[in-house]
């Protein structure tokens, strides 16, 4: 199973760097300072080239091996996850972080002994459910707290 952000989600953010560009080139045609055309290409190259296909080439992969996302930068992207014939059991809980902001973390019992933290992506989460009861289906014992 392959969880993908819907095709809108990334669609905005090139909606945005198209509208960002007409901007940019109104402008520049009206003789408006070229500082303000230059901000306005820059929101487009940020939505159009880095925004969009982020959202777009995000992924979370779970099949018969692995449960592996693949998040970030398109240039440079954070793969996470983990093998699930090493794994025994998964705790889905909450931790705090320095500004006192909760978020969920993953941890697999792996069977060698050792534990694995994850911190999933958004696209993670808003799947978890599914993902959770996959791994039943495999038979991962889940808990959730």
């Amino acid at each position: 199973m392959t969880y993908t952000f819907p095709s809108y989600v990334p669609g905005i953010a090139f909606a945005v760097a198209a509208l960002a560009a007409v901007v940019g080139l109104y402008l520049i045609g009206r003789g408006k300072p070229l500082a303000s055309a230059l901000t306005a290409f820059g929101a487009a190259l940020l939505a159009g080239g880095i925004i969009g296909p982020m959202l777009a080439l995000d992924r979370v992969v779970l099949d018969d091996e692995k449960l592996e996302q693949t998040t970030g930068f398109w240039f440079a992207p954070t793969v996470k996850g983990f093998r699930l014939a090493e794994v025994t059991s998964l705790t889905i809980t909450t931790e705090r972080d320095r500004k006192d902001h909760e978020y969920e973390v993953w941890i697999a019992q792996l069977k060698n002994g050792g534990v694995k933290q994850l911190d999933p992506g958004d696209l993670w989460e808003m799947n978890g459910v599914d993902i959770a009861q996959r791994l039943r289906q495999r038979g991962i014992e889940v808990r959730r707290y």
